[in-house]
């Protein structure tokens, strides 16, 4: 006891519970409930991430795991096109001046630096970026794709690549100028796969074909010239690379084949990883260090995303996982929208056939749905908002060009008759967290509406109109703090109301026409899927921009959404009508807690 006091400044704490946050690794307590000492142990490993907007290979990149910026690569078709990752998800960012894949890439999100590059022919080409838009700059020396590049936009090394085969020509940036430097000791192909400063670089196996034949060479640079190091364990090439020259991860690649090895170095030796890739990629791109780490992109086309971590806590991604399926595939269906992932409605829509509308009402337990009392008014394509036992349904179309202005509300027993809409529509966006404070906006009368109304429990009453028609628009929050995005015209436009003005929000990377929205407000939000061209793709909302989450399993629009950010649930929907539901859970992290044992 003396001895642990000394050496952490604080005795063994006794507890009834473990704790949960504010523990260092190492930190040893005596949970009195178990009768066990417990302590926290720092691990590492891989978790799945938001994907890319758009899957690709041989793209580039700069930054960390949660500020960072990927460019170029080809989905078959060569690309100029950056995204921004912000530890959450993926946005997009300016375009490249050139499209090309096998680039290089260093710095940040920031201030980043592109150069080289295959697009249809290698080329010298080098350009900065500022956060928002890209510089050209004085192009390379020779012109070169599969190369690597590490430093900042100020200092930047540029090293091998191929031309059309291995090369070892070493290049120094100063911020107005290239300048050749002390050529490599191998000439290989690296595939962007080095790391560090322009004074203290690494660059880490890569090919020397014809043929192909991967590399274990490892090199160190000090400013003037290129020293050989120790090997890889494994030879490697088109791998992902991120850190220091003393503190260096590099993983994937191919050795030959497609590989989940993560490889170590510390400035002395190589270490194989126990924590190994998800699944084997190649040609993707890794930013980071050797602690906290993003690897993205890959063969073929690849869109998926990993983080790897070295922490005490163990981090559990987002996804949407399989819920109870509905009674029947029903889509264009009102929801409770204001609830949680074990209590919310779906009432009302159509099931596939003739477009009449149902009255049917089904309550989601977290596990299974069951049938609650009818509306009174057969509809589909309405409006819906508050919770499993204060709901509000409203518009909504009962037949072709058939729109209604009933409300009916709920109250957790039956459905009951509410005040009027000022006007007639379906496929209206709808936020409320009660049978009390809702809003209603956007819509067809038949024609594409701009229109709001707010209902009090009694009466709907017209407010400020939407800057633009949103027909099939989704929403949700509550009265003073709402979203709304997707409408008929493709457009990836959200607005945001405050209970008294609408304003322009953040733009979506793809169209979700009547896609889910789960959220309480307009700072945090989730909307999934989309009815035109039906899709799978999920994105977040900060209250300034939207980055991609992790996708649904099935493709549709017109669903049930009840929720928050980070647990809600979908559906339902359509165009290909289903009953499946997914639950929907955010990111969470929790302490890895062991209990200590004598050995």
């Amino acid at each position: 006891m003396s001895t642990y006091r000394k050496i952490h400044g604080r005795s063994i704490q006794a507890v009834t519970t473990d704790p949960t946050g504010d523990v260092a690794e190492g930190q040893v307590w005596y949970n009195t409930s178990s009768d066990t000492f417990k302590s926290v142990v720092s691990t590492s490993a891989w978790s799945s991430a938001s994907p890319l907007i758009t899957g690709r290979y041989g793209l580039a990149g700069g930054g960390t795991q949660t500020a960072s910026a990927f460019w170029g690569g080809s989905t078959g078709t060569y690309s100029n096109s950056t995204e921004e990752y912000n530890g959450s998800g993926f946005s997009t960012g300016g375009n490249l001046p050139y499209s090309a894949v096998f680039l290089a890439g260093c710095g940040t999100q920031t201030a980043g630096l592109a150069c080289g590059g295959d697009g249809g022919s290698q080329v010298t080409t080098a350009c900065t970026y500022d956060g928002a838009s890209w510089t050209g700059i004085p192009s390379l020396n020779t012109a070169r794709s599969r190369i690597g590049a590490t430093g900042t936009t100020s200092a930047a090394l540029a090293f091998g690549g191929g031309n059309p085969w291995g090369v070892n020509n070493s290049e120094e940036y100063s911020g107005s100028s290239w300048a050749e430097g002390n050529n490599l000791n191998t000439a290989r192909r690296v595939n962007n796969s080095g790391g560090g400063s322009q004074t203290a670089g690494i660059v880490a196996g890569g090919d020397t074909g014809p043929p192909s034949a991967p590399s274990a060479h490892t090199e160190e640079y000090d400013g003037s010239s290129w020293t050989t190091a120790t090997n890889l364990g494994t030879a490697t090439r088109e791998m992902g690379s991120s850190g220091t020259q003393t503190a260096f991860l590099v993983s994937g690649g191919l050795a030959p084949s497609a590989s989940t090895t993560c490889q170590q170095y510390d400035g002395t030796s190589w270490t194989t990883l126990p924590a190994a890739l998800p699944s084997a990629i190649n040609q993707h791109d890794q930013e980071g260090t050797t602690s906290a780490a993003i690897s993205t992109g890959g063969t073929p086309n690849v869109s998926a995303t990993n983080e790897f971590n070295v922490s005490v806590n163990v981090i559990t991604a987002a996804a949407f996982a399989s819920g109870g399926t509905l009674p029947a595939a029903w889509y264009g269906v009102g929801a409770s929208q204001f609830g949680t992932q074990n209590s919310g409605l779906s009432f009302a829509g159509n099931n596939p056939g003739a477009y009449v509308g149902n009255t049917a009402s089904f309550l989601y337990n977290g596990s299974s749905w069951t049938a609650t009392p009818s509306l009174s008014t057969a509809r589909a394509y309405l409006g819906g908002f508050g919770t499993a036992t204060s709901a509000v349904g409203a518009g909504g179309a009962t037949g072709p060009g058939a729109k209604v202005t009933s409300t009916e509300e709920y109250d957790g027993s039956s459905w009951t008759n509410g005040g009027a809409l000022g006007t007639a529509r379906s496929m209206g966006g709808t936020a409320g967290a009660s049978i009390t404070s809702g809003v209603l906006f956007g819509g067809a009368e038949p024609a594409a509406s701009n229109k709001t109304e707010e209902y009090d429990g009694s009466s709907w009453t017209a407010v400020t109109a939407m800057p633009t028609t949103m027909n099939d628009a989704g929403g949700n929050g509550i009265q003073t703090s709402a979203i709304a995005l997707g409408t008929t015209s493709p457009t990836t436009l959200s607005l945001e109301y405050d209970g008294t003005n609408w304003t322009t929000g953040g733009s979506t990377a793809v169209v979700h026409k009547r896609g889910g929205v789960l959220g309480v407000s307009s700072d945090s939000a989730i909307v999934c899927g989309g009815h035109t061209a039906p899709q799978t793709a999920v994105e977040g909302y900060d209250g300034t921009a939207w980055a991609t989450r992790p996708s649904m399993a099935t493709a549709r629009g017109r669903m049930a959404n009840v929720g928050t950010a980070s647990s809600g649930f979908v559906a339902g929907g359509n165009p290909s009508a289903t009953n499946a539901t997914e639950e929907w859970t955010g990111e969470t992290s929790t302490l890895n807690v062991k209990t200590l044992t004598q050995s």
